[in-house]
C-alpha cells in the first residue's frame, strides 16, 4: 500500500504545475490576466512549496506522515479542480496557490516516507520517485493543448485534480490503519535483513534535528534554490520564448514536453550514481555546465539546422539533461541523513527555504524580458542562479551526515 501511495503521489506532484503554461495564453484571454498577475502566477508553485516546506516540518511529528499525505492530496485535488472553475483572475491565482500548497506538502513528506517504509531500498525508491516526477511534468504539457482544443482550457487545467484524488486513497487506508493500531516505536537500530519483510520501517529519532546548523542543510537549500529557479522558469516561459523565436504554439508545447520527459532517464540514474560514488561534486557540476551551455546555444542559434534537422532539439536536450540537479537534490535528503526525523527536517528546511528563494526565478525571468524586450537578461539571471546551485553542490558533495553536526 505504501509503495502504491509513493508511486501514484509522485506522478501527481507536477501535473498541475506544468499543465498550465501551454494554455496560459487562453487563460489570459478569458480571465484577463495582467502581466503582473502572470508573474505572480509564475511564483505560485515555488511559494506554495516553500510555505508548506516550513509548516509541514512543524506538523510532521504531531500529525504523522500518512495524515499529512492525506491532507496534501486533498488540498491538491480541491485546488486544482476549483481553479478550473474560477470566474476571474484573482480567484484563479488564489486557488492555484492552494493547489500548490497541497503539492508542496507531498514534496516534503515523500522523502521521509521512503526512508520510513523502505530504508533498504532508498536508491531504488528515490529513482522511481524522481523518475515519476519527470514523467508527470512531461505528461501534462503533452496533453494540455489537445484537451483544451477538445473541451476547453478549464477541462484541461482541472482534469489533473483527478489524479490527486487517486493518490489520496492509499494514504487514507494507511492513516486509518495507523489510527486503529499504534504499536510501540521500534528502537533506533539497524533492522535485521534476514527477518524483516520486504518493506521494513525505519525508526524515527526523537532527538531534535536542526538543519540550519549544518553545512549539509544549507547546501541542500542552495541546491533547491538554484534548481527550482531554473526549472520553474523553463516550465512557465520556455513555450513563450520558443513562440517568440517563431515556433508555433503546438511545437512549443511539444518542445516543453520533450524538455520535461528527458528528466525521466536522468532521474532514474542519479540515485544509483549517488549510492555508487558517494561524492557528488562532479555529478552536480556537470549539470551546471549542461544548463549554461544549452541556454547559450538556444539563444545564439535557435534556428540553426543540419540538413533538414533543426538543432534547437539538440540545445533543448542539453539543458534538459541538466535537470539531473533536481533528483540529485532530492536524493541527498536521504543520502545525507541517518534517520527518518533527520530526513523530514532536512526535507522541510531545504525545500522550504530553497523553493522560496527559487520562486523569484520565473518572476525575474519574465520581468527582465518585459523591461528590456530581450531574452538575454532573463537567461543571465538563470546563469546567476547556476552559481548558487554550484555553491550548494560543493557544500553537499562530500559524504557526511547532517545529524552529526545539526543535532547538537
Amino acid at each position: 500500500m505504501a509503495l502504491a501511495g509513493v508511486v501514484v503521489t509522485a506522478f501527481t506532484l507536477r501535473l498541475a504545475v506544468s499543465g498550465v503554461s501551454p494554455v496560459l495564453g487562453r487563460i489570459t484571454d478569458e480571465l484577463h490576466l495582467i502581466p503582473g498577475e502572470a508573474g505572480v502566477l509564475a511564483m505560485m508553485p515555488s511559494l506554495g512549496f516553500a510555505l508548506t516546506g516550513v509548516l509541514t516540518t512543524l506538523a510532521m511529528r504531531r500529525l504523522g506522515l500518512e495524515a499529512l499525505l492525506v491532507t496534501s492530496c486533498g488540498l491538491a485535488a480541491v485546488g486544482t479542480v476549483a481553479r478550473a472553475l474560477s470566474p476571474d483572475d484573482v480567484t484563479f491565482v488564489v486557488l492555484t496557490f492552494i493547489a500548490m500548497c497541497g503539492l508542496g506538502m507531498g514534496n516534503v513528506v515523500l522523502p521521509p516516507v521512503i526512508k520510513k517504509y523502505f530504508p533498504h531500498q532508498i536508491a531504488a525508491l528515490s529513482a522511481i520517485y524522481s523518475m515519476l516526477l519527470g514523467f508527470s511534468t512531461a505528461t501534462a504539457p503533452l496533453f494540455a493543448i489537445p484537451l483544451a482544443d477538445a473541451a476547453g482550457w478549464r477541462v484541461s487545467v482541472g482534469s489533473w485534480g483527478l489524479f490527486s484524488v487517486a493518490a489520496l486513497l492509499p494514504w487514507l487506508v494507511l492513516w486509518l490503519g495507523a489510527r486503529r493500531s499504534t504499536p510501540p516505536a521500534p528502537p533506533e537500530q539497524t533492522p535485521d535483513l534476514t527477518t524483516m519483510p520486504v518493506a521494513v520501517v525505519a525508526p524515527a529519532s526523537t532527538a531534535p534535528v536542526k538543519p540550519w546548523r549544518s553545512r549539509v542543510g544549507w547546501g541542500v537549500a542552495l541546491m533547491f534554490t538554484g534548481t527550482s529557479a531554473n526549472t520553474f522558469a523553463m516550465f512557465l516561459w520556455l513555450p513563450r520564448f520558443l513562440q517568440d523565436m517563431g515556433f508555433t504554439e503546438h511545437t512549443a508545447g511539444l518542445m516543453l514536453s520533450y524538455y520535461a520527459i528527458l528528466a525521466v532517464p536522468v532521474s532514474f540514474a542519479v540515485p544509483f550514481l549517488v549510492r555508487r560514488f558517494g561524492n557528488t561534486v562532479v555529478l552536480g557540476l556537470c549539470t551546471v555546465v549542461l544548463y549554461a551551455t544549452g541556454y547559450l546555444a538556444v539563444l545564439l542559434w535557435p534556428h540553426a539546422q543540419v540538413g533538414d534537422f533543426p538543432l534547437v532539439w539538440v540545445w533543448i536536450t542539453v539543458f534538459a539533461l541538466a535537470q539531473a540537479s533536481f533528483p540529485l537534490s532530492i536524493t541527498l535528503i536521504n543520502a545525507r541523513t541517518r534517520t527518518t526525523a533527520g530526513a523530514g527536517a532536512l526535507s522541510g528546511f531545504g525545500q522550504g527555504l530553497g523553493y522560496f528563494a527559487g520562486s523569484f526565478g520565473p518572476l525575474m525571468f519574465g520581468l527582465l524580458f518585459g523591461a528590456t524586450g530581450s531574452w538575454w537578461p532573463s537567461f543571465g539571471y538563470l546563469w546567476v542562479m547556476l552559481g548558487v546551485l554550484s555553491v550548494g553542490i560543493l557544500m553537499t558533495g562530500r559524504h557526511r551526515y547532517m545529524e552529526d553536526r545539526a543535532a547538537r
